[in-house]
Formats: C-alpha cells, sequence, structure tokens
C-alpha cells in the first residue's frame, strides 16, 4: 500500500548543536519534544531539515552547527516514502583541509546540492516564521523557494543560475561606462536574465494558485470567519496581461524600459528577485493592519497550505516541523490545530504538554532524552 504522507522513521545527531549522541525514533503521528528553554528541543527541528533541504535555520554558516568542542557533525534521518525507505545523512566538518560539508542519499554521496530536494521533504514553522508576513519581501521569497525546490529540482538550479547571472550583470553595472561593447555586454546579460527569471516566475505563479486555492479552507479552520487571499506582486502581474510562456519576454522588455535606472542606481531593479507576495485578511493589508493573533494564524496558515500544495504534487504529504507553537496559540486554535495536523506526521517542540492518546513524547534535557 502506498503511503499518503512521508514519515521520519528516526534522526540520529553526532556533536549537532548542544546534542552529543542522541536518536529518535519517531511514531507516524503526532510526536511532541517535551522540555525547558534551551535544552536542544528545536536544535532536533533543525536537524531534520538540514536533511531536507541541506542547510539549517537559524543561520547560512553550516559551522555554526558543529557542537563548540567538536569539529565535526553528522546527522542521518532514515525515512518511509511512498516508494520504500530512504536515508540522508549530512556530514559538517570544520577539520582543516577537510573542511566542508557532505551529504549521502542511501550511503552514496552526492555531487550536486539538486539532487538533495525532494528526497525528504519538510514544512517548518515557528513564531520566528512570522517574519513571513511581518517583515521585508525577501522573507517571503525565501518561503516560496525553499517550497518549490523540494518539489521541483529545475526550479532549484534555475534560482542557482538566475543568482550567478544577476550576480554578473550588477558588477557590470557597477564599473560600465556606456560604450557599446559594454552595453552589448548588458543585452547579452539581460537576456539570459530574462530567460531565466521567466522561468522562475513562471514556477511561482503556478505554486502560488495552488497556494491561493488552499489556504483558503486552512484558515476558515484556524480562525472561522476570516478571509484570507494570496497575490503574487511585481513582474508576475505581466501573467494578466500576457499568455503564459511569455513572461520571460516581458521581463526582458522591462530591463530593458528601466535600464538607465538600473545604470544610475547600478543595480538590478526588476526580476524575480524583488517579487513580493501581497497577505490580505478581510480584505487589509495583514502587514500593516492585522493583529498580532490574525498574522500569526496567517503566518501558520500559510505553512499548512503547503502540505496541501506537496501532497496535490508529488503524492504523499512532508514532515511538518513546528517549533514552540502551542505556546504563542490560546486553547481554541490549538485544539484546531491539532485537528488539521492529525493527518500527517508533525514533530512539536512545547515547554509543557499534556499526555493525550496518539501522540508520543519525548523529554528533552541538556541535549539529549531523559
Amino acid at each position: 500500500m502506498l503511503l499518503l504522507c512521508m514519515l521520519i522513521k528516526s534522526i540520529a545527531l553526532q556533536n549537532f548543536r548542544n546534542h552529543k549522541s542522541t536518536v529518535l525514533k519517531l511514531s507516524h503521528g503526532i510526536n511532541v519534544l517535551v522540555g525547558d528553554n534551551a535544552q536542544g528541543k528545536t536544535n532536533l527541528l533543525e536537524a531534520i531539515f538540514l536533511t531536507c533541504v541541506g542547510r539549517g535555520f537559524r543561520s547560512p554558516r553550516d559551522r555554526e552547527m558543529i557542537k563548540f568542542d567538536a569539529s565535526v557533525t553528522r546527522v542521518k534521518t532514515v525515512a518511509a516514502k511512498k516508494f520504500g525507505d530512504i536515508s540522508v545523512e549530512v556530514t559538517i566538518s570544520s577539520v582543516q583541509g577537510k573542511a566542508g560539508k557532505q551529504i549521502k542519499i542511501n550511503d552514496i554521496p552526492i555531487a550536486k546540492m539538486g539532487e538533495l530536494m525532494g528526497s525528504v521533504t519538510c514544512v517548518f514553522f515557528s513564531p520566528d516564521e512570522l517574519r513571513l508576513v511581518k517583515e521585508a519581501p525577501a522573507d517571503r521569497r525565501r518561503f516560496m523557494d525553499i517550497g518549490i525546490s523540494q518539489i521541483d529540482k529545475v526550479y532549484f538550479y534555475n534560482l542557482l543560475r538566475y543568482g550567478k547571472i544577476l550576480q554578473q550583470r550588477n558588477a557590470l553595472l557597477k564599473t560600465m561606462s556606456p560604450r557599446y561593447d559594454e552595453l552589448r555586454a548588458l543585452d547579452i546579460w539581460d537576456e539570459q536574465l530574462a530567460k531565466v527569471g521567466g522561468d522562475i516566475i513562471e514556477r511561482r505563479i503556478v505554486f502560488c494558485e495552488e497556494l491561493k486555492k488552499a489556504v483558503i479552507d486552512v484558515h476558515e479552520s484556524l480562525a472561522p470567519g476570516e478571509d484570507i487571499e494570496i497575490t503574487y506582486e511585481g513582474i508576475a502581474k505581466i501573467a494578466k496581461i500576457v499568455p503564459r510562456g511569455t513572461i520571460g519576454t516581458a521581463l526582458l522588455d522591462s530591463l530593458r524600459t528601466v535600464r538607465d535606472k538600473d545604470m544610475r542606481l547600478k543595480t538590478t531593479t526588476v526580476g524575480p528577485h524583488r517579487d513580493d507576495l501581497a497577505i490580505t485578511v478581510n480584505g487589509k493589508d495583514v502587514r500593516l493592519f492585522a493583529s498580532q493573533g490574525q498574522q500569526r494564524t496567517a503566518a501558520l496558515s500559510l505553512k499548512l497550505a503547503e502540505l496541501k500544495i506537496f501532497e496535490s504534487m508529488t503524492g504523499e504529504k512532508p514532515v511538518l516541523l513546528l517549533d514552540d507553537v502551542f505556546s504563542e496559540l490560546d486553547l481554541g486554535r490549538q485544539t484546531r490545530l491539532l485537528d488539521a495536523i492529525k493527518d500527517c506526521q508533525c514533530i512539536i517542540t512545547a515547554t509543557k504538554f499534556a499526555p493525550c492518546d496518539g501522540v508520543k513524547i519525548f523529554k528533552i534535557r541538556d541535549g539529549g532524552l531523559c
């Protein structure tokens, strides 16, 4: 029988953050990591996240995940998927001459990070994820990019390629003069940026269309009576007036239109690296007019809607990682949240949690089980 949701069977940590040696064998339903603050609960979620996307969620610097008194950390996740078991092992070293990161899938080293995407999938949420609705557009782009990359490797590689082209174009803008050869070089970068950028925007639009449909029911279940609306903003607005598949051409036209501005500012002012998600609740911009509770619920709704998108596009739900979420929700929202996540594997951290049927509880203290 095929699984409808991915299941992490075990996670093993060696010298990861404050964990010297910890192994968790997880159940198929709700797993709760209980303990006081600063004991290592969130570190366990980050270890799982690392094996899903190849990096931590706290810092872009891999070495910071190595235990203070160690030089190598190793994390291994074993998961059951619809077509069989899979293992992902990530090793990070700070040893001189051997520093770096190695990833193995089923004990075979991979050559490119893109090979990891989709192997073990997760959706992560914590109170810090309020940045998704409160802070800069970069946080909302990151939300889209991590989500789409886990289900579409081509998108992940397009992001990498776009970043390199954008870097080259900006470097040229910083040094160029209005000579013919340099203007011609800019034409070449514009064409490449528009082609890859158009593909990225096209994929984001599809993702956001699915997100827009999925988030309505999720939000209604968490906050009855409130209406949420998601809109992809930026160059993607062109999608409303040009046929799908021609956004790259429209982006190229936009790059040519703002060329003088870009040359004056010495940076690229249009493209998917500038796009955003507009989020409204009851018709009002959630960033400006929503209460703290509404913002928190909107952000959580977006994350839970991701579960539905993953399921519709891959045939199975990812693992849901929830960090200290219950402390931020009233009892009614806690109950509705537990009901919303009952059909997927979920790993939750909490300082307190009353035992109940169908929930496996792990007590965490001083970087280990107790």
